[in-house]
This record gives structure tokens, sequence and C-alpha cells, in this order.
């Protein structure tokens, strides 16, 4: 049962394509990227839970029921008025995702902040983030439930499967909160919907949103940990309002329309039922199998098909969990890291032992993702480096294509099944069962050729000269695009700092001004969580626990040195224009972004057209460039000299 394997042993020679072969795909991915660029970009989406300035399930907004809250348990909430009598707390997270309770966490352990000193407010009903939204059939996570569970060193937890199912981390996330006293320090159905930094008092003035019910607080500090998938998105598609059967977006899944549970997999109602998916990303290779098994058809939407890997999964053995997981202190954050060492340009960097061992450590196109210090360091170099990584992605990609010809029976359906642009352009997708779902006979696949859907009627779908009467339409499009938009826009909220600048402006115009990703300069004890100037990571969730990590640190050292006086901490503008410019130097290895078939990674192919005044804006919002590993040994540099160099206490 030992997940331990040295590298591959196939020679270099037999898995390196030929030239000519490298020239036909790369010719092969510009000609399928072009027959999807749109004019309208990110713009052919909307976000249904950002057209309302409140939670409240009754509301103007025409797309509401998209959004609306279909678990919340009204009596876990909490009102305003008891977890706020004094109008006031010493520290307001906004988000109780991973982000969330990973920063309350540290807070408390690192900075030394009771939890009664904290709150935790949330638009959801209770703990989780997007495992709190997401609770659709077959749902979870595709990184290693031993790396993706934070903390399961400090709470003795040994997670069920390999790959944790959504239930099980949402129920985890519920028992980390409850271990570190969260759960009274929690707001659910709760937004923020403006702060303003109160120079005179040195704290920021946050107006608050329940149900209708308004109040403005108080807090010394606010931690910004709102996510980036938790905002569902809908294509603008004519005549989605008039369809007259029953839709919903799959992060608010509908079990009333489709029977069963989240661990009950019977759909029993849609037994006798004509079900469309529209989408064929990460969320639908889950949903697909299972649907297939209930509804009388089943039609599946595609624009740009998934590369679909092997998932393996499978429960966990305690006895192996103990011999070759836990094996000692410190097991998990070297898991980790080894997990991010199996990125390289060269097979000679790997370390020999492949302890995660599965589809990502496998996948060295995905550096074009996450970055690497031997990347690009100029525009000029970008060329080369990406042919490089297409000519190491290439032997992955061909076993991803001829995958789908050895699972599915008719050739026509596999031709189209195939992915064809690089790793680094789409999530990668994995799972045992979806490809085998197009051999069945009510399943029919519409691939749109990087079209869409047309127009949506009363009875079902437009698709090119055909009509497909559906009693049911599923939306499995994805979330807000993470590289759109200023920390503002992703929460959804109007931020307004120093002589009132207006955060979302001043990113707008001149980008981001922080240091290490979690300081604005012009925003004061305003405490973000990336990615922009910060770090990514397959395993984003560990991405978080870092800048948790270093934001607790920082706040545990500013209150040593105020000495109990209150205080306004922000980095100086000086320090941010040289953060700016080390971010901007490392940002070349993501150019090989700019080529990619349209996606949420690339804003649908926006990226590309920013003009050339603003592509320094671009730069300057990039992630670390040298990947995830060496942000974190800069900023423990950072953290080890001591002097918070850079850092202004008022």
């Amino acid at each position: 049962m030992a997940n331990i394997n040295t590298n591959p042993s196939r020679s270099r020679a037999e898995l390196t394509p030929s030239l000519q072969e490298l020239l036909n795909i790369t010719a092969r991915y510009e000609a399928e990227r072009k027959k999807r660029l749109r004019k309208d970009g990110n713009a052919q989406y909307i976000e249904p839970s950002n057209l309302s300035s409140t939670p409240s399930p009754i509301s103007s907004n025409p797309y509401s029921q998209f959004s609306k809250d279909p678990w919340v348990d009204l009596g876990n909430t909490g009102s305003l008025e008891t977890k706020f009598p004094s109008k006031r707390t010493s520290v307001l997270i906004i988000g109780a995702g991973w982000g969330g309770l990973q920063n309350a966490i540290r807070i408390i352990t690192i900075s030394k902040i009771p939890a009664a000193k904290i709150r935790i407010i949330d638009a959801a009903g209770s703990f989780g983030g997007t495992w709190y939204w997401n609770r659709y059939p077959g749902l979870m996570c595709d990184i290693e439930s031993h790396m993706y569970l934070p903390y399961l060193e400090e709470t003795g937890y040994i997670p069920r499967h390999k790959y944790a199912y959504g239930s099980e981390i949402r129920s985890y996330a519920e028992t980390v909160a409850q271990k570190w006293g969260l759960t009274s320090s929690a707001v659910f159905q709760t937004t923020a919907t403006k702060i303003v930094w109160d120079e005179d008092e040195k704290e920021w003035a946050v107006d608050l949103v329940q149900r209708g019910t308004e109040m403005q607080i108080r807090a010394s500090f606010v931690v910004l940990a709102s996510g980036v998938l938790h905002s569902p998105k809908l294509p603008l598609i004519p005549g989605l309002l008039e369809f007259k059967g029953k839709m919903f977006h799959s992060s608010r899944w509908d079990y009333e329309i489709t029977g069963g549970s989240e661990k009950d997999l019977s759909l029993h109602k849609l037994k006798g039922k004509r079900v469309a998916i529209i989408g064929t990303g990460a969320t639908a290779v889950q949903i697909v199998p299972i649907l297939a098994k209930w509804c009388k058809h089943l039609y599946v939407v595609q624009r740009t098909p998934s590369a679909v890997d092997t998932r393996d999964q499978r429960k966990t053995d305690i006895e192996w969990f103990h011999q070759h997981v836990a094996s000692g202190p410190g097991w998990q954050r070297a898991r980790i890291k080894n997990f991010h060492r199996h990125l390289v340009l060269d097979e000679t960097e790997k370390p020999a032992i492949n302890l995660v061992n599965d589809g990502w450590t496998r996948a060295p196109g995905l550096l074009g993702l996450t970055g690497h210090p031997n990347g690009p360091m100029t525009p000029d170099e970008i060329p080369a480096y990406r042919a490089r990584l297409i000519e190491l992605d290439t032997p992955r990609q061909n076993r991803i294509r001829a995958r789908v010809d050895q699972q599915v029976h008719d050739p026509i359906i596999a031709e189209k099944l195939k992915p064809w642009y690089p790793t680094w352009c789409k999530r990668p997708a994995f799972h045992d069962d979806y490809l085998q779902a197009f051999n069945r006979t009510n399943v029919t696949l519409i691939d749109t050729d990087g079209k869409g859907v047309d127009e949506i009627k009363p009875e079902g779908l437009i698709i090119g000269d055909r009509k497909y009467n559906v009693d049911v339409i599923i939306f499995a499009t994805g979330y807000q695009a993470p590289p759109s938009g200023s920390p503002a826009e992703k929460a959804n909220m109007t931020m307004i700092g120093v002589n009132g600048v207006s955060l979302s402006e001043e990113w707008a115009v001149k980008g981001p001004a922080t240091l290490h990703g979690v300081l604005d300069a012009k925003f004061p004890n305003l405490f973000l969580s990336g990615p922009q100037q910060a770090s990514t990571s397959g395993n984003y969730r560990f991405n978080l626990d870092e800048l948790a990590k270093h934001t607790a640190y920082i706040l545990a050292e500013c209150n040593r040195r105020a000495k109990g006086a209150k205080f306004a901490v922000a980095p100086s503008v000086e320090a941010t224009e040289e953060w700016a410019m080390q971010v901007i130097m490392r940002s070349a290895p993501f150019g090989v972004m700019a080529g990619c078939t349209p996606g949420y990674l690339n804003l649908e192919g926006d990226i590309e057209k920013v003009p050339p005044e603003k592509r320094m804006i671009l730069a300057r919002s990039s992630v670390w460039g040298w990947g995830i590993e060496n942000w974190i040994d800069v900023i423990e540099k950072w953290r080890d000299e001591g002097s918070m160099k850079g850092i202004v206490v008022r």
C-alpha cells in the first residue's frame, strides 16, 4: 500500500518528442486557441452574488436564485447585536473558509490574541468557504488530503481517503474551529460592504449587513480572507432567464430538484428527466458520471475539453499512514515541500523519493502556472522558455490524449474529448469514471467547437442549428477569475484608506503597493491574503497558511513594540516599490499564460488585450515567479533578520 516511488526509470530519449512533433503540436494548440477567443472575454460572464449588496434571499437581483444559500441554518448564524455588543472587535476576519480559519489560528498561536477578541464574518451559514458552498454529488478535493487538510499533526486526525470528499473537508473545518475556540467568534450570513480607515483612532470603521440588518462596527485590524473560489459566475447566454424548467449553479446544488443528498448519490428525482450540464471543467468531471447513472438523458455541453488524468482514489490504510506519512515531527510540511520540489525543469533536481506520487507531481508543465527560479528573466526569453515547457509537457499530454482513446469507444467522440493545450493553461482534472460515461447510450456530448451555447429557449438550448429540449440545466461554469480585480472587488466591498484613497482605484491605476503581498502602504492594519505580489501553489490552502503565519508574525511584533498602545502598521512606500520591483523581475515565467486557450487563469484571454502602457501594472500584479518555496525562503529570512525592514509602526 506504500505510496512512495523513486523517479520513473524510462529514458529521456524514450519520452522526448521530436522537433517535428513539437512544431505540429504547437500549431494545433494555436489553432484551437484561436477558435475560442472572444471579443467579450471575461465580460461574457456575470457574478450573481456580486449583483446585490446583501445576502438576503429576497432581492431585486434577477439572478439571485443562482447565489442563494440552500444550506443555511439561521439558528447558527448569530445576530450582529449579540456578536458585537460593544460594536467593536480587535481583529475582524472577512471570510470563514480555510483562509479565515488559518489566519485566526495563527493570530491566536503566534500573535497571542485570544479568540474572544476575534470575529470572523462570512456570507455563508458556517465554516468551510468553497467547501461550504459546494456540495454537489461526487465532490472531492483533487489535492492529496494528507497535504490539503491542515494541522493534522496538531489534531491527530487521519483523512479517510487519499482525496478527501467535500463533506469530510467541511466537517473537519468545523472541528478545527472548535479546537481553537473559534465557533463563538463566527458571525455568519454577514457581509462587509465598506471599510474606511480612521487615522485619528487608528482603526477601521466597517459597515456590516446581515439579512437586511445594518450595523457599523470598529475593528483595530482587518484581515481579508474572502478567497478566490467563492463567487459563482454564469455565462451571459441570451434567454437564460426565459427557461421554464429547473436550473441552478453547481456551487448551489439543489437536491430538491435532483433527489439524493451529498452522501446519498441516488439522484432519483432525475429519473425520466433530460438534463444539460454546461461546462466541462474540474467540477463537471466529478458530476457527470453520477448524473449519467440517474437521468433519462444527459447532454454534456463542452466548449473546451478537460485534460483528465487518473484519479486512483482509495481509502487510507491506517498502518500505512503511520509508517509512511505521519512518520515524525514536521511530516506534513516535509510532504508539502516534497510535492513542490517535483515541479522542476530538470529531472535531476527532483528529490529521489516522490512522497505524494500522483498526477500533480508528474506534470512538469505546471511550472507555467507555479513559476520556477530557473525560468526566464526578461520578456525576450519567454518564447524559448515556452518551447522548453511544451517539450517537457508533451509526453504527459500525449498520454492524456491516448487515455481518451483507451476509454471512449466511439472514435469521433473520443477525438472531441482530447485536450489541445499545454497543462498549465487549465487546471488539470483527475477522475477514473468521467471518460467512460460517454460510452453510455443516454449521454450525449455536445461539442460546440469552442463556441458555447448560442441561446436558451423556454424549452431548452440552441447550439448551432440544433435545439435540445431539456428539463434541467446545471451550470458548472466556475467562479470569478482569480487574476481579476483588486481585493476589494474580490470581496465585493469598498475599501477607503489613508486620505480617502480607494483601494480599487489605486490598484487599477498603479497596481498593488504591498510588502510581501500582505500589507499595502495606504491601507494600515489591513492584512491581505494574496495572491498578488505573494505566492501560489497547486495546494492553495497551504499557500494561504503561509500568508497567515506572516500576518500573525507582523501583528505580534508590532504589538510587542507598541507595548499596549494603539498603533497603525503599514509598509513604507519605498519598501513597497522595492518589493514590486522584485515581483516584476520575477514575473516573466508567467508570460507563457499569454498564449493559452481562454480560461479563468488568463481572464478568458483578456490578459493578451492589456495595452502596452498597462503591462507594467500586470507584471506588478503578478505572483512570485520563482515558486512558492523560494517565496517562503525570502519571507522567512526577512522574519529571521528581526528588524521588520520596510514596516512602519505609527
